[in-house]
């Protein structure tokens, strides 16, 4: 009977060890993805500022100035910044559970079979 719930739990535990895993990976592929379209919008934002007639300095503050007035002036690109901002932490927010329940996962585990080898230990006596 013990030997039964035994292997009724590892199986959970490892049933949500691979869940952890998938979400975490599944969570680093997008936020991998989002973070490479982020870095071409940026890129493509750069470019526009005339950074390589300019030079870098004067393209910074350029950049600062045509997105501070685009932000202040329309307030609906100020909500939209704010949603990418949300949508770009999704992906971490995903990460974290999935670590989280792969971590939680491993920690019962290693709590059962500690419990086990005690109980082994206990019979052997």
């Amino acid at each position: 009977m013990q030997e039964q719930t035994n292997t009724v739990n590892a199986g959970g535990f490892s049933g949500k060890a691979k869940t952890g895993r998938v979400i975490f990976w599944l969570g680093t592929l997008v936020f991998a993805v989002e973070s490479w379209l982020l870095i071409g919008q940026v890129a493509e934002f750069w470019r526009a500022t005339g950074a390589e007639s300019l030079g870098w300095m004067a393209a910074v503050g350029m950049a600062a100035q045509r997105a501070l007035a685009l932000l202040v002036w329309n307030q609906g690109l100020l909500l939209a910044a704010a949603a990418k901002v949300l949508v770009l932490c999704c992906p971490l927010l995903v990460i974290a559970v999935g670590f989280g329940m792969m971590r939680k996962a491993n920690y019962m585990e290693t709590s059962e079979t500690a419990g086990q080898s005690a109980t082994v230990k206990e019979e052997r006596r």
